[in-house]
């Protein structure tokens, strides 16, 4: 008879980790109830970051600002615009959420004309200084919400430059922002 190998396992620690998932999760129950706690805790955290709104819209208000100083200074090279358009689109994309949807249209317009211009190199600086001031002084003056009428005429007016501006860059009548 041969003697069977004995098994011997490795050595190893057992380390407890505090869960810390479980109070998160929903409970069986009333699942109604589970949405409406799981609603009033990110309502709560969102108020607590709205706190941080404002200056973060002014962070990015400033940085395109700083952009649009540096193509006065240097010229509107390829790696300035690409940064004054990511900076735009990222204005675009959080405005909304920040409680800023005017600044959100302007920075809308912007993208629009850079992405639909034939050459963002030729589009006028003090076209590209309409957009990038009017963002500033919708945070500066931190209009939330829609804004007033003479918001409202200002972008209306800064689209009617865009279309105007692209109009002239490409000989032909460009289609509308997207939404």
């Amino acid at each position: 008879m041969s003697k069977k190998a004995e098994l011997v396992w490795p050595q190893f620690e057992v380390i407890e980790v505090e869960d810390k998932l479980g109070p998160k999760a929903l409970v069986p129950g009333n699942p109604q109830q589970a949405i409406a706690r799981a609603t009033r805790r990110a309502e709560a955290a969102v108020d607590q970051l709205s706190i941080r709104f404002p200056v973060w819209m002014r962070e990015e208000s400033d940085r395109l600002y700083e952009i649009r100083a540096e193509l006065d200074r240097l010229g509107p090279g390829e790696e300035r615009l690409d940064r004054l358009f990511t900076c735009a689109h990222d204005i675009k994309g959080q405005a909304l959420t920040y409680g800023y949807p005017a600044a959100a249209a302007v920075a809308r317009l912007l993208c629009n004309l850079i992405e639909k211009s034939p050459d963002p190199a030729m589009i006028p600086l003090p076209v590209i200084h309409q957009h990038v001031d009017t963002i500033r002084a919708i945070v500066r003056q931190d209009l939330k919400g829609e804004g007033n009428a003479q918001t409202s005429n200002i972008i209306q007016g800064l689209h009617v430059l865009g279309v105007a501006t692209l109009k002239r860059m490409t000989g032909q009548q460009p289609q509308p922002p997207a939404q």
